[in-house]
This record gives structure tokens, sequence and C-alpha cells, in this order.
């Protein structure tokens, strides 16, 4: 099993603050380790609603004054805390909550540091997404579709589905079986915010996923304990 990762999380308020996407961020997180650290990094003294959000979700404010125009000081506070984070040996993952891809280089510098680092955020450009070792696409589990066969629900697994489909291509057997495992993790290299929640799976578990939510596109046989697929 997996050990669990130590995680510290800063909140860019003044880019990720809507009240419904808190309980997402922390669940997701709370699946893969421990939050030891919640930092939420804000600019708008005068925002009423702060208080009672982050008392309701653990959060410790870190408030900023922003000395110069034209200058984003809490982009610069959290930086600045995030590599403070470095010398905390107990933090192994750092989770950056905003979709600003001018903390990409942020990113790199961090995993330099041997940190595993999650992206959250909404509508976040893919360039952005893929720089993370993960990522936590809120508005695609916030909106996940019905499972209900529609032409809606099936519009919305176009894109992954042609994303495995060229995996597999790449990478068969004589009848067209790819290792499943091999499958996922190339997945998930590519598709660095893939989460079944996304589609609407009422859980992140891969196999059911496929074994239910994909089970017309693909075909699964398993040997032993080990699975392969191959595109029906």
């Amino acid at each position: 099993m997996e050990k669990r990762k130590k995680i510290a999380v800063l909140i860019d308020y003044d880019n990720f603050n809507r009240e419904k996407y808190f309980p997402v961020l922390f669940e997701e997180l709370n699946e893969i380790g421990d939050i030891l650290i919640k930092y939420a990094f804000y600019s708008n003294l005068n925002d009423s609603t702060i208080k009672d959000k982050f008392i309701k979700h653990g959060i410790e404010p870190m408030s900023q004054i922003a000395y110069t125009k034209g200058k984003n000081a809490v982009d610069i506070r959290m930086a600045i805390e995030a590599m403070s984070l470095l010398e905390k040996d107990y933090i192994d993952c750092i989770c950056l909550a905003t979709s600003d891809s001018d903390f990409t280089p942020l990113v790199y510098e961090l995993q330099k540091h041997n940190r595993y680092v999650i992206g959250a955020g909404d509508k976040a450009n893919e360039t952005y997404k893929n720089s993370f070792n993960s990522f936590i696409s809120v508005d695609k589990i916030t909106s996940r579709p019905s499972l209900k066969e529609t032409d809606e629900t099936k519009d919305v697994f176009v894109n992954l589905v042609k994303t495995i489909n060229r995996i597999i291509e790449s990478n068969h057997d004589e009848k067209g079986f790819s290792d499943f495992s091999y499958v996922i993790l190339t997945l998930k290299n590519q598709m660095k915010d893939f989460n079944p929640k996304n589609y609407g799976a009422k859980n992140k578990q891969v196999l059911p996923f496929f074994q239910n939510e994909l089970k017309q596109y693909y075909q699964l046989n398993k040997q032993g304990t080990i699975y392969s697929i191959k595109i029906k």
C-alpha cells in the first residue's frame, strides 16, 4: 500500500474561493494523505464572508496588503510560503489551489526539491495542469454528468476515450490487448486531472469505472491478478 502523504495546502483565495469547491478539494486530498497545513492567501480585507468560511473548513487566513499597484502581492506571499515549506521535512506533498498559470515556475521548483505537487482549480489550461504531478479539476467534479445514457453524456467521454485508444494502439499484443496498469499509468501522465468522478462515477476507483461506465468501449481480461484491456 502506498504511504499516505503529509500535505500542505496553499490557497490563492483571490482565485480559488467558491464555497462548493472547498469540500471537494479537501475530500480529494484526504483520500491520498493527511492535511497538516491549510493556508489561504487573500487581499480583499473587506470581504465579510471570509472569516466564517475559513473557520468552517479549518483554514488559517493569511491576509496580504498590496503595497504597490500592479503587483500581485498575494501571489508573491504564497510563493514565499511555499518555498519555506521546503524546510519542513515532514511535508512531502504541497497542493496549490489556484488556476493562475503564473505559478508554473513555482511548481517546477518544488518538484526539484522532491516534493509531490498537486494543483487544484477550475478551467485551468492544459499546459499548467500538466506541470503538476496531479491536478484536481474541482469544476469537473462539482458539475459531473449524470450516468443516465444521453447524447450529452456520451459527448463528455469523447476526449477521454480518444486518449485511451491512442495509448492502447501504441502498445498492444497481437490480439490487441494492452496491460491495464500501463494504460492507466500513461493516462494519468497524459491527463493530470484524470478522475472517474469527473465523468459521473461515485468514487475514483479506476477498475470499476472501466467495468461499468466504459464497458461499451473496452473489453477487460483477467489472468490471475493481472488485467489487460482491448478496444471493442
